[in-house]
């Protein structure tokens, strides 16, 4: 990820079926995203790119106060589903005309 990109922590992503609860961060670029996790889990963790047309729509899920967005993430013939709470990455997805769907 370029140092130049403001990172934020994620308290909650989830990429499949994988869990990343503090442990990854995200930057946002007018491109996309960057996935990064904290240096401890570099090994089998790179850096990840993901350009915002790789993601599909969007759903956001509210259970009591909290609230949580899914879509999923695809490269051509698979997709891999992407759960996260950052209101700033909900936002810079729906900048990036990345459309909302049903209310959960």
């Amino acid at each position: 990820m370029p140092d130049t990109v403001n990172r934020e922590t994620l308290t909650f992503l989830r990429v499949g079926v994988a869990n990343y609860k503090n442990a990854a961060r995200v930057g946002i670029t007018p491109q996309g995203l960057y996935l990064t996790t904290w240096k401890i889990f570099f090994v089998g963790h790179p850096p990840l790119f993901i350009p915002w047309s790789a993601f599909g729509p969007m759903q956001e899920h509210t259970f009591l106060w909290s609230k949580t967005y899914s879509t999923h993430i695809s490269n051509g013939g698979s997709s891999v589903a992407f759960s996260f709470s950052s209101d700033r990455l909900f936002a810079a997805l729906s900048a990036a005309a990345v459309p909302v769907v049903g209310q959960q």
